[in-house]
């Protein structure tokens, strides 16, 4: 990942996945996490200057459209029950990436999943980014 908007969006999965496991709501710890993980990620100079406001548009995003997005992913599966023994990882990616796509809409459908493509292969083997592609390609 070289493009401070593909750092942005790694940024955002990584902080709906800590919101996720420790169960909080997107208050004022908000800015803080993202601080935290800036401070301790490997990308620290890459993206110290930006204000990282793609960052929060998709975390906003997400939190505000939870449930559409996840009826979404739902509808999205062959298996309906399969979204709920996703990792949280992978459902923080899937979030995301739902969000860009069909709540957002302001980058094209392929560029989107090619970004979250990148994402999940720096946490994930194959499986998980075959199966996300699939998912992700098949949308509306």
């Amino acid at each position: 990942m070289s493009d401070i908007k593909s750092y942005q969006r790694l940024l955002a999965v990584q902080a709906l996945y800590e919101f996720t496991i420790n169960k909080r709501g997107m208050d004022d710890s908000f800015d803080e996490l993202l601080l935290h993980i800036v401070e301790n990620s490997d990308f620290k100079n890459k993206i110290n200057n930006s204000k990282l406001l793609l960052t929060k548009e998709i975390l906003k995003g997400v939190y505000f459209n939870l449930k559409k997005i996840d009826l979404i992913l739902k509808s999205s599966l062959k298996d309906k029950s399969k979204a709920q023994s996703f990792d949280k990882l992978l459902l923080s990616i899937f979030r995301c990436a739902i969000y860009e796509i069909e709540v957002k809409k302001e980058i094209s459908k392929k560029i989107v999943i090619s970004e979250y493509l990148l994402i999940s292969n720096h946490f994930f083997g194959n499986k998980e980014a075959a199966l996300l592609n699939g998912v992700l390609d098949n949308l509306r």
